[in-house]
């Protein structure tokens, strides 16, 4: 394994997951959906007009959170990282971690709110969720040793999320990876 090309897919992987989770959150969003089509100048008031608008809107953001990973990882990877060659990204760790986000996730919550007491996990920022999915994915998967996968969530939080994400993270995850006696 070449660590550089596993930083970088770990970094593909993390904005996937983003992606996904915002798109997910955003079906539930009626006011974003309302925003959405006003950027359009499609207006409430405009009552066919809008509900027809609203429902191609929901059908396109459902079409993306639908798509399977593995028949999309080239493509995304164009689109969204074409300073990479390649070679520069690890798609068999892509291809192995990333589709288990979805299967994980519900399993990941419940273990993400029996530590936490003022917050839940659906409470988070979505990137917060993306950098727990990711980590518990790819532990749970690829059974990385715990101070690997920690160390590089905290990483990936000090550069993508706010100053508290890499203390949050440390401790949950480490309380999640440690196994009770």
């Amino acid at each position: 394994m070449n660590i550089k090309t596993r930083i970088n897919a770990r970094k593909v992987a993390l904005s996937y997951i983003y992606q996904h989770c915002f798109f997910h959150h955003l079906l539930t969003q009626k006011s974003a959906i309302v925003e959405a089509l006003f950027i359009d100048n499609i207006f409430q008031s405009q009552s066919e007009k809008f509900e027809a608008g609203k429902e191609m809107f929901m059908k396109k953001i459902k079409s993306y959170v639908d798509e399977s990973f593995v028949d999309n990882v080239e493509p995304f990877v164009d689109e969204f990282f074409d300073e990479w060659q390649k070679e520069d990204i690890d798609f068999d760790y892509l291809v192995k971690v990333v589709p288990q986000v979805e299967k994980l996730e519900s399993e990941l919550k419940e273990q993400v709110n029996s530590y936490t007491q003022s917050f839940k996990y659906d409470d988070m920022d979505t990137i917060d969720q993306s950098l727990f999915l990711l980590g518990y994915a790819e532990w749970k998967t690829l059974w990385t040793p715990k101070e690997v996968v920690i160390n590089e969530l905290i990483e990936l939080a000090k550069r993508y999320s706010d100053e508290w994400a890499p203390k949050l993270l440390n401790g949950i995850m480490h309380k999640i990876m440690t196994p009770t006696e």
